[in-house]
């Protein structure tokens, strides 16, 4: 009998949601000597129960679904009987409100069980902070957003495939400057008045530039190209009603290429000079994470002319 334990990342929602949650994942895992497997299988990127994350994304530092352990040892206990079911499709079968009953706490070190069962919609690195002892207290210096983009920077390495077709895009279409957008305008509406004053502030110091527009919305994009000469897109599906690209069961025609289109997209804005994007949305939060060289607009960061007035008016609040 081997002594390895495993954390078990049941993926949920979009491909950010997924990202950051599996990064919170990896890193507990690290910490507590326990094998990562993410299950990206729930059917929002497939429909054949395969696990995408595998498609998608290359590398050893994670095992497979197939190493999962035939044990009774798993916290949670209601995941007994049900690994094979989905993180979404046993909240609804059980009628939980919330996903806390579902999940392990990554701010705890004391499970004994062989299997660990990890759900979130999110980064959960910040309850960790009690976990930064001996040879992780360097994390302590660190803030979330730079522990993020450690691990999303050294873990998630695409699959060739996907690689090249990113390259590709950029040799065909980028130029010497380039802006990324980002807009999430069909379940959730990022502020497109911000987004267009950010977009011509900026493209005003670069008259040139090329603005590459990742969005789920045509009626966007048709906006950004009836006002820019230089918007650049990849091609995509779009759902044709204006519902969200993601666990789009009823319309989308091929899940698994509907899942690359949005890396393909998500990296292109990390790999732009300039970066307009809305951190409310994980997708555009996650492609910040992903840059390094790239100039950052979130819409979601308050001037200093704000902070200001905003403080002025809690004391005459008071």
């Amino acid at each position: 009998m081997s002594n390895q334990k495993y954390i078990l990342v049941k993926g949920s929602s979009g491909l950010g949601n997924r990202i950051l949650a599996a990064a919170t994942s990896i890193l507990y895992g690290q910490i507590s000597d326990r094998k990562v497997i993410i299950d990206w299988s729930d059917g929002s990127y497939s429909r054949d129960n395969l696990n995408v994350f595998t498609i998608y994304f290359k590398g050893e530092n994670w095992a497979s679904l197939k190493d999962l352990p035939l044990t009774e040892s798993i916290y949670p206990t209601l995941w007994k009987g049900r690994l094979d079911q989905s993180f979404g499709g046993l909240k609804n079968e059980l009628k939980l409100e919330g996903y806390s009953d579902m999940s392990c706490d990554v701010s705890q070190l004391d499970y004994q069980e062989d299997l660990l069962v990890f759900c979130a919609y999110t980064s959960k690195i910040q309850n960790m902070r009690g976990l930064f002892t001996n040879q992780f207290s360097y994390l302590n210096k660190m803030n979330t957003p730079q522990i993020l983009k450690t691990i999303i920077q050294e873990m998630f390495q695409l699959q060739p495939d996907i690689r090249e077709r990113i390259d590709q895009f950029k040799k065909d279409n980028f130029g010497s400057y380039n802006i990324g957008v980002h807009i999430r305008y069909s379940d959730m509406k990022i502020p497109l008045d911000k987004i267009y004053q950010k977009v011509k502030k900026v493209t005003n110091k670069r008259k040139q530039a090329k603005i590459f527009l990742a969005t789920d919305s045509q009626q966007i994009l048709q906006d950004f190209q009836n006002i820019y000469d230089n918007v650049i897109v990849t091609e995509k599906w779009f759902s044709p009603s204006g519902k969200r690209l993601h666990q789009n069961w009823d319309e989308c025609p091929d899940r698994i290429e509907n899942g690359r289109q949005a890396l393909i997209d998500l990296y292109l804005l990390s790999e732009c000079d300039s970066l307009i994007f809305s951190s409310q949305s994980s997708f555009g939060y996650v492609a910040s994470l992903l840059s390094n060289k790239t100039l950052l607009y979130d819409l979601e960061n308050k001037s200093q002319i704000d902070k200001v007035m905003a403080k002025i008016k809690n004391i005459l609040l008071k």
